[in-house]
């Protein structure tokens, strides 16, 4: 497999952002070396856009990122320990410093320890070569290019290859980056570190993982366009059951997570899902073929933070109860599809969309999630004050009604809806 692989580009070829992001590093740097580095330097060579800016300097990185956050007016989060800084810019972008520093991991899945060292040093520390690149930043432009380890070769090739035999031990987590690079560049695994990563599997690395990591690798991955082909190689390698024993997806998770793919992908045409967020959608999609009890044991060993937990345990039987629910309904029209889709989450509507994947109940919910949203009643609170209904929660059970009969085509007119609120809800026990 071969690759396109470009030069670095000059400054003036980059966005003004970036541009004027590492002149000011320059300068918050000198007179210590500054160095774009790893990831940023990958895709640099790629011709992909990185909007996020990795930076190594030979020297102190919290004292830079400081001067740094005053010159560009961002946030900065310092992190002592690892000798390593986080700014955030305004508008979102992000941007991390580190000081050049070698590792040494106390024992398996570790963080590590680490120490100021040369550049060189910090190269070889990294994962693989492609990621093991770095060029200084001077005046208006990179620097030559510092490729110790291979790696601007094996960027041609389209190969991954990691840097040392303990790699995988040292932080099993680069399993899962092994997979999304492979699945995100469409490279091939290198024969040896292949090997290296299935005896890490099968020495039991990943069990040594803390959930919290895993489930951040996870949630990388779920926001890769391709996600699914991911996620099955890390099945084919034996991750996922590694991470809990009965995480083993049938072949039918396949096909569902490529349609929970192709319905995120189609979000401009159904209102009702643009606030999906893809990441939640692809997890919830890969739980819902097991079973519910294995689906708790599962998140128990990822313990994702507190607020997703609960979300996707609460979309994962949602999606259950309605895909039974509509598989046999009879009754498919508008007005029940807004009853059962409106109390969902817009990620568990999206997989519940992939879930039934034909037949009358699929293209009811995709009418309901296309159409829906403009379909409103005419009669506002004010209207319905002066229709002689008391403010309180009967307005929204009274709009709510007006909304399913409008959905349902019984509904036309002004006149029609004030008809339906005189006969249903005025002078009757629906009243509050």
């Amino acid at each position: 497999m071969s690759t396109h692989v470009r030069q670095l580009p000059r400054f003036r070829e980059l966005d003004p952002l970036s541009r004027s992001i590492l002149e000011a590093a320059r300068r918050a740097a000198a007179p210590s070396p500054i160095y774009a580095v790893g990831g940023y330097v990958r895709d640099l060579l790629l011709g992909r856009e990185n909007v996020d800016i990795d930076l190594v300097v030979e020297g102190d990185a919290i004292v830079v990122a400081r001067r740094l956050a005053h010159a560009l007016k961002a946030v900065v989060a310092p992190h002592p320990r690892f000798g390593t800084a986080h700014l955030r810019l305004p508008g979102g972008r992000r941007l991390d410093l580190a000081t050049a520093r070698s590792e040494r991991y106390p024992h398996a899945a570790a963080l590590p320890e680490v120490q100021p060292a040369p550049l060189l040093a910090d190269l070889f520390r990294r994962d693989f070569s492609i990621n093991a690149m770095a060029a200084r930043i001077d005046r208006h432009r990179f620097g030559p290019l510092i490729d110790p380890l291979g790696g601007l070769r094996d960027l041609e090739h389209g190969r991954i290859r990691a840097l040392h035999e303990q790699s995988f031990i040292d932080d099993p987590t680069r399993l899962f980056r092994t997979a999304r690079f492979e699945g995100r560049y469409r490279f091939i695994i290198a024969r040896s570190t292949l090997r290296l990563m299935k005896a890490a599997v099968k020495g039991g690395a990943v069990g040594h993982l803390a959930g919290s990591r895993i489930f951040r690798e996870l949630y990388l991955i779920a926001q890769e366009p391709t996600a699914p082909r991911i996620i099955w190689r890390l099945r084919d390698l034996g991750v996922l059951t590694a991470i809990h024993p009965r995480l083993a997806l049938p072949g039918a998770a396949f096909g569902l997570l490529e349609r929970v793919r192709q319905v995120l992908s189609q979000t401009t045409s159904m209102p009702l899902l643009e606030k999906a967020a893809a990441g939640e959608a692809l997890l919830l999609g890969m739980l819902y073929l097991l079973h519910p009890k294995t689906v708790i044991a599962v998140l128990k060993r990822l313990t994702p933070p507190h607020r997703v937990a609960e979300k996707l345990a609460t979309d994962d039987k949602a999606c259950r109860h309605v895909a039974r629910k509509l598989t046999c309904a009879v009754d498919l029209r508008q007005g029940r599809m807004a009853r059962v889709l409106d109390p969902l989450s817009p990620e568990a509507r999206a997989v519940l969309l992939a879930i039934l994947a034909k037949g009358s109940a699929r293209e009811a919910v995709f009418e309901y999630l296309a159409t829906s949203w403009s379909i409103v009643p005419l009669l506002k609170g004010g209207d319905l004050h002066r229709l002689g209904l008391k403010p309180g929660p009967i307005y929204r059970r009274t709009l709510a009604a007006l909304r399913t009969a409008k959905l349902d085509g019984r509904l036309h007119t002004k006149e029609d809806e004030v008809a339906f609120v005189l006969r249903h809800f005025v002078g009757g026990c629906l009243q509050d």
